[in-house]
């Protein structure tokens, strides 16, 4: 019995039309580089692109030095926390310390002027800040898991944290990016927490905020560990 159903689905199977794939011919488009650009598009794209480069220019503040990422910490990172941290606070005053993450950091900043376009070399993605209500167990994992990594750009005020740990309270609130809130970069434990702020402030905003308001900046070289 089981050898007829056999030789049926295979009779079956073989009766199905079968359909061969037929090369269809086609034609290359030769491109040539010396073609001039369409006269209209460049007319259409460049107040947008005279504008965005007026934008990038503004000069927002002033760098005393070249500055670029290191680890365990260097004057950028330092930098960047700090700013991050100060607009962190302003929207909710119980945060107690900022991490970012080193990957997050993609250019350098040069002495002299600082242009709106230098703030987003430094931080070209769309990353916003949020701020984590995390159990105070967390600080350890945070301390090992920095450490293991070599090190992330920390705001200046670890004494905060340190002190909550000693108070035996039972949280502490973490600045950081929402990328790193939704787990990236392998921090998979911040997607533990027990309270999620997002601020809707991107981090690239806050750095030209900062730099807004404190005009002439004055880098932290002090190493900041946990």
């Amino acid at each position: 019995m089981i050898y007829k159903i056999f030789f049926i689905i295979l009779f079956l199977y073989s009766c199905k039309t079968r359909i061969t794939p037929v090369a269809q011919p086609t034609s290359n488009i030769q491109l040539n580089i010396n073609d001039k650009t369409d006269k209209q598009i460049e007319d259409l794209i460049s107040p947008y692109t005279l504008g965005m480069a007026a934008a990038m220019n503004v000069i927002i503040g002033h760098s005393p030095a070249f500055v670029e990422k290191k680890k365990p910490s260097s004057a950028l990172g330092n930098f960047m926390a700090d700013a991050v941290m100060e607009s962190a606070i302003k929207v909710y005053p119980l945060s107690t310390i900022c991490i970012l993450n080193y990957g997050g950091i993609r250019s350098t900043l040069d002495s002299g002027e600082i242009t709106v376009g230098d703030i987003f070399q430094i931080m070209p993605f769309e990353n916003e800040i949020a701020i984590l209500k995390l159990n105070t167990t967390y600080i350890d994992s945070l301390q090992n898991f920095i450490r293991i990594k070599g090190g992330e750009p920390i705001s200046d005020n670890i004494n905060s944290l340190k002190q909550i740990a000693l108070s035996g309270q039972d949280y502490f609130y973490l600045v950081t990016t929402d990328y790193m809130a939704n787990g990236g970069d392998n921090y998979s434990f911040l997607t533990r927490a027990s309270e999620r702020i997002n601020t809707n402030i991107k981090i690239r905003d806050a750095l030209i905020e900062y730099v807004k308001i404190h005009q002439h900046i004055t880098f932290d070289t002090k190493i900041r560990e946990l």
